[in-house]
């Protein structure tokens, strides 16, 4: 019986430690808020695709380093479309800059792209909140 009573106890402390380091990682997280919007005055079809990407671009000749990257599909909601990207502090490496860039996409063809950097995390009031614009990518 004593042999039961311990290994239920055993495990019943295991799994508190294990929820315990859970909340501690999600504590440790931070993140990038803000909105993305186009001026032009037309509706997003249903299944257009939001992405937003927060990255390194540190190296001029060197492709970004994504540190977080979120995507959904719109399901009819139109601009201003709401973004939220997390990530973990010990990523961000001192002097580097780190930009968020956005793009909609419907049936896979880009049609909205932004084309102004975003500079954020180096600078703490341009981490929330943040208005991203896209240009249409027509040609």
């Amino acid at each position: 019986m004593k042999k039961v009573f311990f290994g239920f106890f055993a495990a019943l402390i295991a799994l508190a430690f294990t929820a315990c380091s859970d909340i501690m990682a999600d504590q440790d997280m931070a993140t990038v808020d803000g909105e993305v919007f186009y001026l032009q005055r037309i509706a997003l079809p249903d299944n257009a695709k939001l992405t937003v990407t927060l990255a390194d671009v540190s190296l001029a000749d060197a492709p970004m380093e994504v540190i977080s990257s979120q995507s959904y599909v719109t399901e009819g909601k139109q601009v201003p479309l709401p973004f939220s990207l997390s990530y973990s502090p010990s990523e961000i490496k001192p002097g580097h800059t780190y930009n968020v860039s956005a793009r909609i996409e419907v049936n896979g063809e880009l049609v909205f792209i932004s084309d102004t950097a975003h500079q954020v995390i180096n600078d703490p009031a341009a981490t929330q909140n943040i208005k991203v614009q896209v240009v249409s990518a027509a040609r």
